[in-house]
């Protein structure tokens, strides 16, 4: 038998919450596609980037495309590849936008926490 009578402490209750922007009403970034383009900026490849977001090539180049449908402009610079191998760069307004989207998102998992130990206090 479980304790599901037993009344919850404040150590078992472990808040849970997601953020995400949107480009006027349409979605445009949230965690995993943070993870994704974050990736892009350290391994320089889409199928890298894909691979550390759990993805596949095609699943990562279809949330490029959708994120450059939603902004109406490409957010990548890239170059074919071949015996020199490709590769892939943010262009500066995503990588803006990443940035204060990761920023954004760990000042509201800092607030949101805080506030959860304050009001579980009581």
């Amino acid at each position: 038998m479980t304790k599901t009578s037993a009344r919850p402490t404040a150590r078992q209750l472990v808040p849970r919450h997601k953020v995400w922007l949107n480009w006027g009403s349409s979605f445009l970034l949230g965690p995993n596609y943070l993870r994704f383009f974050e990736a892009i900026e350290r391994a320089g490849t889409i199928r890298e980037a894909a691979k550390a977001a759990g993805w596949s090539y095609r699943t990562g180049l279809n949330r490029v495309r959708r994120v450059e449908s939603v902004l109406g402009r490409p957010v990548l610079v890239t170059t074919r590849g071949g015996t020199a191998h490709g590769g892939a760069r943010l262009t500066p307004e995503i990588r803006r936008i990443v940035k204060v989207f990761s920023r954004w998102r760990e000042e509201m998992h800092r607030v949101a926490d805080s506030a959860f130990r304050r009001v579980s206090r009581g």
